[in-house]
């Protein structure tokens, strides 16, 4: 934690709120990073993807939420980053 506990006691209601709203786009945005490293783990990796079970490991999913995790527009996002295709559509 970046403060103790002890200092929300000092915070005015809005204040509060706002740090949480902060901490929910932090936690957004985390988001956000793990599902498109997990689409490049699994579509942009050559010759083969990173296994299910060592990317469940590694981002504390179960092997099925990180079948799941990430959507075509996540690989889109990751397509364009890298300026080419995924695996299967190479």
């Amino acid at each position: 934690m970046s403060q103790p506990l002890t200092a929300l006691d000092t915070l005015a209601p809005t204040d509060f709120l706002r740090q949480l709203a902060a901490l929910r786009e932090q936690r957004d945005e985390i988001d956000r990073q793990i599902r498109t490293h997990l689409a490049y783990a699994r579509e942009f990796t050559s010759p083969r993807p990173y296994t299910l079970a060592s990317l469940a490991d590694a981002s504390g999913l179960s092997i099925s939420g990180v079948r799941t995790a990430y959507t075509p527009a996540d690989c889109d996002t990751v397509a364009r980053a890298l300026g080419r295709s995924s695996r299967d559509q190479s």
